[in-house]
C-alpha cells in the first residue's frame, strides 16, 4: 500500500510538470515478468482448483498492461484512469503474492506426502519463492533423499544455485573479516589490558567477559570497541550444575561503542560443584534489523547522469539466493560515488590495485560500508584504489561522496556493486541482501534487470 502511494504522488508530480515521456506500462513489468511462469503453473493438474485465480492473473496483467501503454502514449493523462490503472495495479500485487502462497503451500504437502509427481511439476515452474533460502534448502533435501540419480535439471539448477550462494557468502565473510567464532572468555581483570590493542574488526574487537556473584553464579558481559552493530552467538559445550538465564544458543545484538550484561548462570545446587565450557562469535550487522522498506533509495552517482544495469536482482552470474538482490552498474573507473542513504561509516578499503575474473581477486576489492539507522548496511564496491574519500566511524548524508568506482576484486569490469544488507537471521552468520526502492528520474524502481536504464534524480 506504501508502495503504491508513493508511486501516486511521484506519477502525479510528474505529469504535473514533466518533460520527459511517462512510461506507465513499465510499472506492470514485475508483474509480466512473473505471468510466464504463472501460465506454465496453470497447466498443472494439482492446480486445477485454483486455476480460475491464475487466469484471471494473467489477464489482469494484460489488460493493465495496455493501459499502461495507453497511457504513456496520451497526450494529457486522465487522472481517473490513472487512479483505476494504479489500483489495478495494487490489486495484482496482492493476487501475486497469493498466488505465491498458495504455491509454496502446495509444495510442502507434496514433499510432506511424498507425491514426487506434484513435486516434479511444481519445480518445474521457475516461481520467485522456489528461491527463496528455506524453500530451496527443503527443496534440496528432499530431492536428495528421493531421487538418488538426481534427474531433474530444474533441481540441479537450484543446487548450484546454493554452492554458488555459499561459496560467495564464505568469500564475503574472508574477505571481509566479518566473522569471529570459538573466542575465548575473558576475566573482567583482562578485558582492560585487550581492549587496548583491540583494533576495529579485529578478533578482539569484540569482547566477552564473565564476572563470579555472590550466589556462586557468574555473569557475562559483552564489550564492542566497533563504530558498528554486531550480532553475536555465545554457546556452551559444558554446562555443570548452572542454569542459563536465557535460550542457548545466545544470539544478541550489541551497538557499536558499546557494552551490555547479556546471560547470567545462576548455581542450580549448593551442595555441587560447578563448571563450564563456553565460546562466543560475532558477525558485523545485526540480524534483528527491521528494513524501512518505505526509504527511497538514491542513484549512488551524480544528479542527472544516466546509467544502466549490467547486473540486477537474480542476476545470471553472482546476484543468487541470499546475495540476489544487488545492483551492478557499468561506469569508467573514477566515476564518483555517492551515498544512496544517510549513515555511518562502518567499513573502508583502498589499498588494492588488483581485479580479475578469478577467484583469487576477491580479497582485492575496494569498499565503503555505511550502516543505517534502521541497523541495515549499505555496501559500496570495486573502488579504484586510494578511492575512498571517507573514513570509519564519519557521519554521511544522502548524496555525499563516497569515494570512486573501480575494477578492484572479484571484477569482470569497471562497475560499482551496490546492495542493502543485514545478517540472516536463520544461520545468524550470514549477509543477506534486501530488496530495496530506488528513486529515479523515470520513477520508482523495485525490480532492476539487465538493461535497465535510469537517469540520476
Amino acid at each position: 500500500m506504501g508502495r503504491i502511494i508513493a508511486l501516486l504522488l511521484i506519477i502525479f508530480g510528474l505529469v504535473k510538470g514533466a518533460s520527459s515521456p511517462l512510461v506507465f506500462e513499465t510499472l506492470v513489468t514485475p508483474l509480466q515478468e512473473s505471468a510466464a511462469s504463472i501460465e506454465q503453473l496453470s497447466r498443472k493438474p494439482i492446480m486445477k482448483p485454483n486455476q480460475q485465480l491464475l487466469r484471471n492473473f494473467l489477464s489482469g496483467v494484460e489488460t493493465t498492461l495496455v493501459i499502461g501503454q495507453e497511457l504513456s502514449g496520451a497526450k494529457e493523462i486522465d487522472k481517473q484512469v490513472l487512479k483505476s490503472y494504479l489500483k489495478d495495479l495494487r490489486e495484482l500485487s496482492h493476487t501475486k503474492e497469493s498466488i505465491d502462497q498458495l504455491y509454496r503451500k502446495t509444495l510442502d504437502t507434496a514433499m510432506a506426502q511424498s507425491d514426487k509427481t506434484s513435486f516434479e511439476d511444481l519445480v518445474s515452474v521457475s516461481l520467485e519463492p522456489l528461491h527463496h533460502p528455506r524453500i530451496r534448502s527443503e527443496v534440496i533435501a528432499f530431492y536428495q533423499k528421493n531421487y538418488p540419480n538426481h534427474s531433474l535439471k530444474s533441481v540441479e539448477a537450484l543446487c548450484d544455485e546454493q554452492e554458488l550462494e555459499e561459496k560467495s557468502i564464505q568469500t564475503a565473510i574472508d574477505q571481509e573479516q566479518a566473522y569471529e567464532e570459538h573466542l575465548r572468555i575473558l576475566k573482567r581483570s583482562e578485558v582492560s589490558a585487550i581492549k587496548k590493542t583491540a583494533q576495529i574488526g579485529s578478533r578482539n574487537s569484540v569482547m566477552v567477559s564473565a564476572e563470579p556473584t555472590a550466589e556462586g553464579g557468574f555473569v557475562f558481559e559483552a564489550e564492542n570497541v566497533n563504530p558498528y552493530t554486531v550480532t553475536m552467538s555465545i554457546d556452551f559445550e559444558i554446562l555443570n550444575n548452572l542454569k542459563a538465564s536465557e535460550k542457548l544458543p545466545l544470539f544478541v545484538e550489541i551497538p557499536g561503542k558499546t557494552k551490555k550484561k547479556v546471560l547470567e548462570l545462576s548455581r542450580i545446587s549448593s551442595m555441587n560443584g560447578i563448571n563450564y565450557r563456553s565460546s562466543y562469535g560475532w558477525v558485523r550487522g545485526s540480524a534483528f534489523a527491521v528494513h524501512q522498506d518505505d526509504y527511497l533509495y538514491k542513484l549512488p552517482f551524480a544528479k542527472g547522469s544516466d546509467v544502466f544495469v549490467s547486473q540486477g536482482y537474480n542476476g545470471e552470474t553472482s546476484h543468487k539466493g541470499l546475495s540476489a538482490y544487488a545492483v551492478d552498474f557499468p561506469v569508467p573507473v573514477g566515476t564518483p560515488v555517492y551515498a544512496a542513504r544517510e549513515g555511518t561509516v562502518v567499513g573502508a578499503e583502498s589499498r588494492n590495485n588488483l581485479g580479475g575474473t578469478s577467484a583469487e581477486y576477491r580479497q582485492y576489492a575496494n569498499y565503503v560500508i555505511i550502516e543505517h539507522s534502521d541497523g541495515t548496511m549499505g555496501n559500496y564496491y570495486h573502488l579504484k584504489q586510494g578511492g575512498v574519500a571517507v573514513a570509519i566511524g564519519q557521519k554521511v548524508m544522502r548524496g555525499d561522496l563516497l569515494g570512486y568506482s573501480g575494477n578492484t576484486g572479484y571484477s569482470s569490469g569497471p562497475h560499482l556493486h551496490f546492495s542493502v544488507s543485514k545478517v540472516d537471521p536463520i544461520s545468524m552468520r550470514r549477509p543477506m541482501n534486501l530488496p530495496i526502492k530506488l528513486q529515479t528520474l523515470q520513477g520508482i524502481v523495485t525490480l532492476p534487470h539487465k538493461g535497465d536504464r535510469y537517469t540520476v534524480q
